[in-house]
């Protein structure tokens, strides 16, 4: 019987650690960005562009994930109004209730979209933003939108 022992508490512990390891993360997030860092915040760099060159910025960004990937149909490259490449989202019929609610809920705030991990863009939430789409703007290349929608896309097809 003292064989089984060592084997059943090794099993035990084996389980243990799995339960406790940490989930891969998502894909695609939408959390909060808040002034000061707290418990439930983690920095994250911000590379911002502009015509002086790039810098880093380092933002709180809240741990809780509002929306990710599951939240998605798709996301495609369109021209915005100056035809500039943006990211498209589509929203699957939850998604659109929940970036609905977020956006509504967190006017005047700043939105963190994150990408395998990568701050990608934060703008202001100016207004709900209901219908079931979005566009992330960031002055993507035409490339770097379509490798970005790509990601996504391939994201939504492993849920």
């Amino acid at each position: 019987m003292k064989k089984f022992i060592p084997l059943i508490a090794t099993g035990l512990f084996t389980m243990a650690v799995a339960a406790t390891a940490a989930p891969t993360p998502s894909v695609f997030q939408l959390r909060l960005v808040v002034d000061q860092p707290t418990t439930n915040t983690e920095p994250m760099d911000f590379i911002i562009h502009n015509s002086d060159g790039n810098y880093t910025n380092v933002l709180n960004i809240e741990k809780s994930v509002l929306l990710d990937q599951t939240a998605l149909k798709s996301a495609a490259v369109i021209k915005d109004g100056l035809g500039q490449p943006v990211v498209s989202l589509v929203f699957n019929d939850a998604g659109a209730k929940q970036f609905a609610a977020v956006t509504r809920q967190n006017v005047h705030r700043q939105l963190a979209i994150i990408i395998d991990g990568r701050l990608c863009s934060v703008p202001h939430i100016m207004m709900e933003i209901s219908g079931g789409t979005a566009q992330i703007s960031g002055r993507f290349t035409k490339p770097e939108a379509k490798a970005l929608a790509a990601k996504i896309n391939d994201a939504l097809a492993r849920k």
